[in-house]
């Protein structure tokens, strides 16, 4: 019996990782990668004349958000002797290592591009794609694996005199270094961690930096090491899933007193709980407004042809030279009819405009439920590391694929848990298009860990490990390691 063939669509972590999990368990995995390397968006790459549309958005300086303890899978933890934050190089050196010891790379089709998928009638997918120099072909797989996230199609605002303003625009997708800014007078729409980053980054070179915040105030800002350690090394367990949020907020609240302190412009303080919004890890943005290096400014109302702005609270900055809109990515899947993703116009005119520009649709993020054997791996954006829950959710894939855990329930069942989670992301955060994918890191892990039977509840631990063990998953780090402790126990489950 021939094993059932899986297409994965995308070679960057959750690709990886996807096309390990099939080789584990007894799949024959096909990757499709548009690019020449793997890493996906942690792949630094030039914009040349070959290069003008890049996949990855990833410029000189990124550093990642979160530490590599969290970050790493589960069977493949970052050295020791690496630092705790990684440069994009090293994170990059990392995918390239575990490909390597996983064997993952003769699994790939590089510079091949995905044209289309259709579904048949005996629920199999055509895929069509083309590889770079060779004629377009169809192959029929069982199972597709999306797994090109959703920090690909730049999402622009929509000002008066954008197609009038003679300086330069950009989104911060195609940003790379700060010498290509410097002495210009710069205007950077958006305060999230790029917007923040690039305009700490610019304050060096540039003549002046403006930020625009759209919503009036700043983000919550954090800081990276708090005591001496990341401050990700604190979000146990037992502060993550047993604490109610309006304790979280009182606690974020007290450490950015402590630590950061309040912005120098009290006006621009974040009105709305942390729970509320997306954090943003940028400490020397607050030094950098103190010293006039960079100046928030509220909403844009108009771009002028002399290359002025136009401020909703009826001020001006003249001499603009550039303008880098850090405003977010459009979830999109050309390869794909729109309504797999976002549930088609009856469920869209549910939601308000800005919101339903990115609505995701999926049973337990990942399944449309009108559409079989087709799951959308890492669409998630996570308070925590992403890569420990695309390794999950890659885990539970296969595990449906093989028949190890139960089919779907019924579509009315999927939705309603698709709108009970909806209605839950509407009620924390406030409307916006970056929210309509957010998530847990302990929520999303543990939501599927339960239904793969990995879940680390307490009598099952101390049984088999002791007290102190639990007392390390409850109170410790809170690595991928911890979903990995019963997955000798899990597939032992599947057996019988």
């Amino acid at each position: 019996m021939s094993k059932p063939q899986v297409a994965i669509i995308g070679a960057g972590p959750t690709g990886l990782t996807s096309i390990k999990q099939c080789i584990a368990d007894n799949l024959e995995p096909v990757c499709f990668e548009a690019t020449s390397y793997t890493a996906g968006l942690w792949r630094y790459t030039e914009i040349n004349e070959e290069n003008n549309d890049p996949h990855s958005s990833c410029y000189n300086s990124v550093v990642i958000n979160t530490s590599k303890e969290i970050m790493s899978f589960s069977d493949f933890p970052i050295s020791r002797d690496w630092p705790y934050y990684l440069h994009n190089k090293l994170v990059a050196k990392y995918f390239d290592m575990y490909a390597e010891k996983f064997q993952l790379i003769p699994h790939i089709k590089f510079s091949t591009t995905v044209l289309n998928l259709t579904i048949l009638p005996d629920k199999r997918w055509n895929v069509r794609y083309i590889t770079k120099g060779e004629e377009e072909t169809e192959q029929v797989f069982d199972y597709v694996m999306v797994c090109t996230g959703h920090h690909r199609y730049p999402r622009l605002p929509n000002y008066q005199g954008m197609d009038q303003f003679q300086g330069k625009q950009i989104h911060s997708h195609f940003y790379r270094v700060p010498s290509d800014f410097a002495n210009k007078r710069v205007v950077i729409v958006g305060c999230g961690n790029s917007g923040m980053d690039i305009s700490v980054e610019l304050s060096g070179v540039a003549s002046q930096v403006y930020v625009c915040t759209r919503r009036g105030t700043l983000p919550w800002i954090l800081p990276r090491l708090l005591r001496g350690k990341p401050i990700d090394h604190h979000n146990s367990r037992f502060y993550t899933t047993w604490l109610p949020l309006f304790i979280k907020d009182y606690f974020t609240k007290r450490t950015v007193k402590t630590t950061i302190g309040p912005s120098p412009i009290p006006d621009l303080e974040p009105k709305t709980n942390p729970s509320n919004s997306h954090p943003t890890l940028k400490t020397n943005f607050y030094d950098c407004l103190s010293n006039g290096t960079i100046i928030v400014k509220p909403n844009i109302f108009r771009l002028n042809k002399d290359n002025s702005i136009e401020f909703i609270d009826k001020t001006k900055v003249e001499n603009i030279d550039a303008i880098i809109y850090a405003t977010g990515y459009k979830i999109e899947f050309p390869f794909l009819n729109s309504e797999v993703v976002n549930g088609g116009d009856e469920i869209l005119k549910m939601f308000d405009e800005e919101y339903r520009e990115n609505l995701v649709w999926l049973y337990k993020r990942m399944f449309p439920p009108k559409y079989p054997n087709i799951a959308f791996l890492g669409l998630v954006q996570l308070i925590g590391a992403i890569f420990p829950l695309s390794e999950m959710q890659a885990r539970y894939v296969t595990s449906l694929i093989t028949g190890h855990i139960p089919t779907h329930p019924p579509i009315s069942k999927m939705y309603k848990e698709i709108q009970e989670h909806q209605a839950s992301l509407q009620k924390r955060y406030y409307t916006s298009a970056r929210h309509t994918i957010q998530g847990d890191y302990f929520q999303e892990l543990d939501n599927l860990a339960k239904d793969l039977g990995c879940y680390p509840y307490p009598l099952q631990t101390i049984w088999k490990y002791g007290i102190s063990m639990y007392w390390k998953i409850l109170f410790g780090v809170p690595t991928a390691i911890q979903a990995s402790l019963f997955i000798h126990h899990m597939k032992l489950k599947m057996c019988l």
